[in-house]
């Protein structure tokens, strides 16, 4: 390996061992209460050398989001593709939120959750708070639709509706309702995607086009992270 391969390899670690102090402090503490200082302390590196990889406190918690959101992706993906019923949108609704509530980073995002995003919440655009949801979006509901997985004689506006009501609310339930011992969400999602299941699942269906229109929607989604990623850069 020559040197500059090594230099590009350190780098690297170094910016992943700083997201990595981020996401530790942040979803512990919120963004308003962790320092650039903190962070340094966390990662055991200087304050400067962070700024060799972040310009400020905002592109750091950019950077991190945009990993996580990547790392969900790649969960989700693995999940459905290796799942017998994963092209069933009540699977793909299970492994969601499974996936989003294993990550407190994506599911405050999600939530809007201010007590972790704290200021920072009104820094973050529209656009980047509905491309967490995309996994279900109207133009997928339709495209279930048109597989035979989802009852066409109901309205994709309604499903779409009740898809993320549904998912923010178990998500949140927690902070909304004491709950001295809630179940892990292991056991939760399965129930709701069989519930929904009787309620919006037609008979037959082709799960193999569930699964490829649900890959090209992650697809798309990992490639807008790629090209925020590289304007980042």
């Amino acid at each position: 390996m020559d040197e500059g391969s090594m230099h590009s390899k350190r780098h690297a670690a170094r910016q992943q061992k700083i997201l990595d102090a981020a996401f530790t402090l942040i979803t512990h503490y919120g963004y308003d209460k962790t320092t650039v200082d903190d962070i340094a302390r966390a990662a055991g590196i200087s304050k400067g050398a962070i700024y060799l990889h972040f310009k400020s406190k905002e592109a750091l918690f950019e950077a991190l989001l945009l990993r996580e959101s990547e790392k969900i992706a790649e969960e989700l993906i693995e999940r459905t593709m290796t799942d017998p019923e994963g092209g069933t949108i009540f699977a793909i609704y299970s492994h969601s939120l499974i996936a989003f509530s294993a990550n407190p980073l994506m599911k405050a995002l999600y939530t809007r959750d201010r007590r972790v995003l704290g200021d920072v919440f009104r820094q973050i655009s529209k656009a980047t708070m509905q491309e967490q949801g995309y996994a279900f979006n109207m133009g997928f509901v339709e495209q279930m639709q048109a597989a035979g997985l989802l009852r066409k004689d109901v309205s994709p506006n309604v499903i779409t509706y009740l898809l993320a009501a549904l998912r923010y609310g178990v998500l949140t339930v927690d902070d909304a309702v004491e709950i001295t011992d809630p179940p892990p969400m292991e056991e939760v999602g399965p129930i709701i995607a069989a519930m929904l299941s009787k309620a919006f699942a037609p008979e037959g269906g082709d799960s193999e086009a569930g699964k490829q229109a649900f890959r090209q929607l992650i697809e798309y989604g990992r490639e807008v992270i790629r090209q925020r990623r590289a304007g980042r850069e």
